[in-house]
């Protein structure tokens, strides 16, 4: 039943993110989403971490993500591409780094993997579907994403490392 719950929590999560979309406000929940994911997963009681966690978890929650994205949007692939990149750019991070995350270090990597999301997703469309962008417009939006998500991601995981 809690599979249930959260599946319908993310699908709400989405459709709100594309009706602010839509509406022209700039958002990025679906890597918040990841984000509040790996920390949960990872250190599921505060200040504990998993010794020794199964990477196939996240991936799937990483590919479920992009999927559904994508689905919203109606082409199959960018979001896939760009949430398990940084998904897995940020689980690198929790594995490797050992010590507690200051306040300003999980706000350097909320915004820079926001960021990094969006710019990846950019490239697979500039790219592998040929459409065009404006460089300083994709910018103001990477920078309204990634600062959006600041606030809400430490104010989400508050406690956790």
């Amino acid at each position: 039943m809690s599979f249930v719950k959260t599946f319908i929590g993310i699908i709400l999560l989405l459709l709100i993110e594309k009706l602010l979309i839509s509406q022209g406000f700039n958002c990025n929940f679906s890597f918040l989403l990841i984000f509040i994911f790996v920390i949960n997963y990872y250190f599921p009681q505060r200040g504990h971490r998993k010794v020794n966690p199964s990477e196939v978890l996240p991936l799937g929650f990483f590919v479920l993500i992009g999927i559904l994205e994508d689905l919203f949007q109606g082409i199959i692939g960018p979001f896939i591409i760009s949430k398990t990149l940084t998904g897995l750019c940020l689980m690198a991070l929790i594995q490797q780094i050992f010590f507690h995350w200051s306040i300003f270090f999980k706000s350097f990597i909320i915004f820079l993997l926001t960021a990094l999301d969006s710019i990846i997703y950019a490239f697979v469309i500039s790219n592998f579907l040929h459409l065009k962008f404006t460089y300083l417009l994709q910018i103001k939006s990477f920078l309204e994403e990634s600062l959006l998500n600041i606030l809400i991601g430490l104010i989400l995981t508050k406690g956790k490392p």
